[in-house]
């Protein structure tokens, strides 16, 4: 974790971009995750405007007594990495797997140490062989440091898709700050985003000192008044 803590705040679309999933498709995740009966995340307080929902993680309770005599290993838990947008996610937790391993590994162990199918993790195993990532014998496979995840990445055009991925979430979130009437002072660029046809001012025209109700219900949600008819 980035910080060390059990509470955890990054937002949908922070997380797309880690887990090349769509932003919907991570809040249904986490819904289904903090809907479980014994969850691995629990929310904490939701609906705090700009900021994300804070959510705990916390250990299971069917996996307490595990988790408290096993060891953490040392090393580096990576998000998706680029080219496994394109190869896959049963790709990329192989090779993870590979990547951890201290020596060759079968495929029937990979089976295990993954979570994944026999078939899954065959089919990845294709895969990365076929891009020159691992290599097999007697059974057995190992990496291929030799080929690099960033030139395939950029040869199938994934770094480009994350650029295209962030960009339009700034303007997602541009126009979620605008709609909460926040401006950010700091980066009016971003902030006019949403309409990057309207001109940008700063500072914004102060609302008028006297208005009435309905001024203010026009002034916002394009109210207007509906004749009365006589009766």
């Amino acid at each position: 974790m980035k910080t060390g803590s059990r509470y955890i705040a990054f937002g949908t679309r922070s997380l797309s971009v880690a887990t090349g999933l769509d932003h919907t498709t991570v809040a249904a995740h986490l819904r289904r995750l903090r809907d479980e009966d014994d969850p691995l995340i629990d929310l904490i307080e939701n609906d705090r405007g700009l900021a994300g929902d804070l959510y705990q993680l916390r250990i299971p309770d069917e996996a307490a007594a595990r988790a408290a005599t096993l060891a953490w290993p040392a090393g580096k838990l990576h998000a998706l990495r680029p080219v496994f947008r394109e190869l896959g996610h049963p790709a990329a937790f192989v090779y993870e797997a590979l990547e951890q391993a201290r020596e060759p590994v079968r495929s029937f162990d990979l089976v295990a140490g993954t979570g994944l199918s026999r078939s899954a993790v065959y089919e990845a195993l294709e895969t990365l062989a076929a891009w020159n990532l691992i290599t097999g014998r007697d059974g057995r496979w190992t990496l291929n440091t030799a080929t690099s995840l960033t030139q395939l990445a950029e040869q199938f055009g994934c770094l480009e898709e994350i650029r295209a991925q962030v960009q339009r979430h700034r303007r997602e979130r541009a126009a979620y700050r605008l709609v909460l009437r926040v401006v950010d002072r700091h980066d009016p660029v971003i902030a006019a985003a949403a309409d990057p046809d309207e001109p940008y001012e700063w500072p914004p025209e102060p609302p008028p000192e006297e208005q009435s109700l309905f001024d203010l219900l026009e002034r916002e949600l394009g109210a207007h008044p509906i004749p009365t008819t006589a009766w």
